[in-house]
């Protein structure tokens, strides 16, 4: 089995959204594009008889380390985070439906945030699960819609504490040793309850483009750009009397781009390494981060 043809690479909706180190409303907080973590061949799916009858179980890790020190506007709260994201996916199809592919996803994993006084959390994030569903117009076209819901099930000081929801158009094209995998989407932001603060969230709108030309099996360049623009939030409740009910929290957008290598190591396993910059933003940190994906299939 090829990994590229036939599996080729999950989805991840996003590790957070939003990282806040304190719990407290500042002008610049640590932030990751969602799916920003996509990489090449992401979206290259089977259909069909390429997919057994039995289906397709993935492993899928993802990991990054971001430099959080500095902010678009004014000063970032933060100092670094860790963040490993790990993701268990099956492939599978219905009967009578052979024309269309579908996956189930489950996702755990764990953080480490520092913030500029050196004061560190730990532990585990948020879980997420969702529905992916495909069809293929021509052979090297695939058109998808994924489903996310996300589980406030994190550690107090990195989940959300909230329940999400995200919905995403995602597409790969392939045109000889070319590939093309790009997503547009929107994440439903819940309300927040925590620390006795209770706030509005606003919603997320994302997308992301990787362009990927395939030298040989360990040499696979890409370039990716990624964007998302959040809109405000307003609080509603505060016991912390430096907050008031009708507060309005800023709105967030930030365009980067990223440079990398995908190498596959064997017919079930590849990894792809790249950087990340931020090109320009508003009232978020800025981006400044290495990633590493790794996937194996069985």
């Amino acid at each position: 089995m090829n990994l590229h043809r036939t599996v080729s690479c999950g989805f991840l909706a996003a590790a957070l959204a939003i990282l806040s180190l304190s719990g407290a409303i500042q002008n610049a907080e640590a932030g990751i594009i969602p799916y920003s973590v996509i990489a090449p061949h992401e979206y290259q799916l089977p259909i069909g008889n390429d997919i057994p009858k039995d289906g397709i179980n993935l492993l899928l890790s993802y990991n990054t380390y971001r430099d959080e020190s500095k902010a678009w506007d004014g000063e970032s709260g933060a100092r670094s985070t860790f963040i490993s994201v790990n993701k268990f996916a099956h492939i599978f199809k219905i009967d009578g439906l052979n024309d269309v592919g579908f996956l189930w996803e489950a996702v755990t994993g764990f953080a480490s945030a520092t913030g500029k006084d050196n004061n560190s959390v730990t532990g585990l994030i948020d879980g997420q699960t969702g529905l992916v569903a495909w069809i293929k117009p021509t052979k090297n076209w695939v058109n998808c819609l994924e489903y996310w819901l996300y589980l406030p099930i994190g550690d107090n000081e990195l989940s959300s504490h909230s329940w999400n929801h995200s919905f995403a158009y995602m597409t790969n094209y392939v045109l000889g040793n070319f590939t093309f995998d790009g997503d547009l989407g929107v994440k439903i932001m819940g309300d927040s309850k925590h620390n006795g603060t209770h706030a509005e969230q606003g919603d997320v709108f994302f997308a992301n483009t990787v362009f990927t030309y395939k030298f040989m099996k360990q040499v696979e360049p890409f370039l990716k750009f990624d964007y998302q623009s959040s809109g405000q939030g307003k609080i509603k409740s505060a016991s912390d009397t430096s907050l008031n009910p009708g507060d309005i929290t800023s709105s967030q957008s930030e365009l980067t781009y990223g440079i990398g290598n995908q190498f596959q190591i064997s017919d079930r396993l590849s990894f792809a390494a790249w950087y990340a910059h931020g090109i320009t933003g508003r009232n978020t940190t800025k981006t400044n981060a290495g990633y590493i994906r790794a996937i194996w299939s069985f």
